[in-house]
């Protein structure tokens, strides 16, 4: 039991990647690795903890710099202080399922990352859990990398972009992918991508600066895979897959979900995959979405959508979190009952990962 009362599972910590880890890439990737390197800093300049190292406002500007990211001791000691008994680390996002539009640097890279991440993992296995990158570029290398982590390395998940490039989640070439989720019992979580360096831009092409990025690709996003996992068919054809939507916060999706479904009942031979309203896949115990603690909207969610739904993240330790009081922030809310919080904590996520 946590030091808040509940036993805590963070759906969506970040870290995990040791200092360094990218020297283990094989010598004739370097170069690459290199160039990589600028082209992140360049295109990511205007990001808190990145580029931006001040601001007027409550961002964290050592959102790089913490030992916890990369150090499983210091993480341990981290998730002690915040109250967390186990967490599900995601990899850092810029794009390494395409790679520069480079096949086998992308699997080399993913590969990599993966391999590295599994040893920062060994370090306390039953508290530090972790979801595989894949090579998304190339779908049949993405299913077999993701095979390799969880019979190798024990991972409890993958994680993909809200869109891989020019191709929405449901395009049949990721049907392999999703496949092999569902063969090896594991988690498919949708994260971020829509900023990422060399991602084919949905509307944040639009915008200047990373405020305006940030705020608008997260839950468009999301927008978008929630349909295609419903409205596309993907969890109609895999009736056991499992999918975690991160990050994007959770008040638009009572909404989104009502309308998913009012166009449904409207012109239903315009997805002649599904059976049932859309609504009826998302909320069938299969699909989960992350919350941050502080949400306005999370008991409204809550009641439409019941106690099921909802999974508690960190998200440590973004320029966003709210460490080291997101535990307690959920914990003390007033407008959430016990029971919920303890889906939120630990049952849902329990569920989420199988864990």
């Amino acid at each position: 039991m946590g030091k808040y009362g509940y036993y805590v599972i963070d759906a969506d910590g970040h870290g995990g990647d040791p200092e360094r880890w990218a020297d283990r890439l094989p010598a004739q990737f370097k170069p690459k690795w290199e160039e990589r390197q600028r082209r992140i800093k360049s295109h990511f300049a205007n990001l808190v903890g990145v580029g931006v190292k001040e601001t007027k406002g409550t961002a964290r500007v050592d959102a790089t710099q913490r030992a916890g990211m990369s150090e499983p001791k210091a993480r341990l000691e981290d998730m002690d202080l915040e109250g967390i008994d186990e967490v599900v680390c995601f990899p850092g996002g810029a794009g390494e399922e395409w790679a520069g539009l480079d096949r086998d640097f992308a699997i080399a890279l993913c590969r990599t990352m993966n391999d590295a991440r599994a040893g920062f993992m060994r370090y306390d296995p039953k508290r530090l859990k972790s979801i595989a990158k894949l090579p998304m570029i190339d779908p049949d290398a993405a299913a077999a990398e993701l095979r390799r982590c969880v019979t190798e390395h024990g991972m409890v998940g993958m994680v993909t972009p809200q869109h891989v490039r020019e191709r929405n989640l449901d395009h049949p070439s990721f049907d392999v992918v999703w496949q092999t989720a569902q063969d090896l019992d594991v988690t498919v979580c949708v994260h971020g991508g829509g900023q990422a360096i060399d991602q084919v831009p949905v509307g944040v092409d639009r915008w200047k600066t990373r405020l305006e990025m940030h705020a608008f690709t997260h839950p468009v996003g999301q927008m978008m895979a929630v349909m295609a996992f419903t409205v596309g068919g993907i969890l109609h054809r895999y009736p056991r897959l499992r999918v975690g939507f991160m990050e994007a916060n959770v008040g638009w999706l009572p909404f989104w979900l009502d309308r998913l479904d009012e166009h449904w009942e409207l012109t239903p031979e315009q997805a002649p995959i599904i059976d049932r309203r859309p609504s009826e896949y998302f909320l069938s115990g299969r699909c989960f979405i992350g919350t941050d603690p502080d949400e306005k909207e999370l008991p409204h969610v809550v009641d439409r959508l019941g106690e099921g739904v909802v999974v508690y993240a960190s998200d440590y330790y973004h320029w966003d979190c709210s460490f080291p009081d997101t535990v307690k922030i959920v914990a003390e809310r007033g407008d959430l009952s016990a029971s919920a919080k303890k889906a939120i904590f630990e049952t849902n996520p329990r569920r989420l990962y199988k864990l």
